[in-house]
């Protein structure tokens, strides 16, 4: 009989670890896929790699005078870049893009002197919108009209 017993209650605890188990597993899919449907997860791994990034990214001063001076086309596309990243909140990405860049943590030209560098039309409307999108306009269309924002 105890044996018996024994065996009723290791099955019964069996069951109900499994039992638990399957919830616990239908719950974390149920999380990961709400996170995954409103863009909650890829924030959250994005940040979790910018962290890292920053952690691993203990350079000194000596380090950052190590690094090669970037040309002017390399400061421009980077800004082009940094403002797209920025428009579209890709906050971690701008975190690590500008230290592994060695883009300066202050803007060195301004929208308006980018937009006249690179002879980009601007309007009203283009304003509100990243200079890669008048790039990409120009150069699908031969537009000289700027794109307007939707």
């Amino acid at each position: 009989y105890i044996n018996s017993a024994s065996e009723v209650c290791q099955t019964l605890l069996l069951k109900h670890q499994e039992t638990s188990m399957a919830t616990l597993d239908d719950l974390k899919t149920a999380l990961r896929e709400n996170l995954e449907r409103n863009g909650k997860l890829r924030k959250l791994k994005a940040q979790m790699r910018a962290d890292v990034f920053a952690a691993l990214n203990t350079s000194t001063e000596a380090d950052q005078k190590a690094m090669p001076q970037l040309s002017n086309d390399n400061l421009i596309i980077n800004e082009l870049i940094r403002e797209y990243l920025i428009y579209n909140q890709y906050r971690g990405t701008v975190s690590v893009f500008l230290p592994e860049s060695g883009q300066p943590a202050v803007r060195p030209f301004d929208r308006t002197f980018l937009a006249s560098h690179l002879n980009l039309p601007e309007g009203p409307n283009s304003v509100q919108l990243p200079l890669l999108y008048s790039l990409v306009a120009v150069a699908e269309n031969g537009r000289t009209q700027p794109p307007q924002a939707k």
